[in-house]
């Protein structure tokens, strides 16, 4: 096995890998041939879910490390436009609350249109 570790860390995919797998896996269809009758359907289950966790790890791994999401930055543009709008309509009914998120919102919407001019 240790000449495994070699091959991989090698970084090419050449012969000698794929004569690696072969080996294995004809190493474990040996194992299950050569136990007994009763055993063999078990073994060959317990042979196939460990090599599909093997590889969904694999697969996993790569994922992760593609899938990793972009970070931006966030505009408070939109959100300060609704908050604004939110806050007059609520300034009808309760005065104070209306008032307080339409200048919550129109500091918002402000600083997001500075941001989105500066970005340019």
């Amino acid at each position: 096995m240790p000449s495994a570790d070699r091959s991989y860390s090698d970084g090419g995919f050449g012969v000698g890998i794929e004569q690696q797998v072969e080996k294995l896996v004809a190493d474990i269809g040996g194992i299950v041939r050569a136990a007994e009758p009763e055993r063999r359907g078990g073994l060959k289950e317990l042979a196939e879910t460990l090599l599909h966790e093997e590889f969904a790890t694999i697969a996993e791994e790569k994922q992760s490390v593609e899938a990793e999401p972009r970070r931006s930055r966030s505009n408070p543009l939109a959100a300060g436009i609704l908050l604004f709008l939110l806050g007059l309509g609520f300034a009808v009914i309760i005065p104070l609350v209306g008032l307080t998120l339409a200048c919550i919102g129109l500091v918002l919407a402000l600083s997001g249109a500075a941001m989105s001019g500066f970005m340019k």
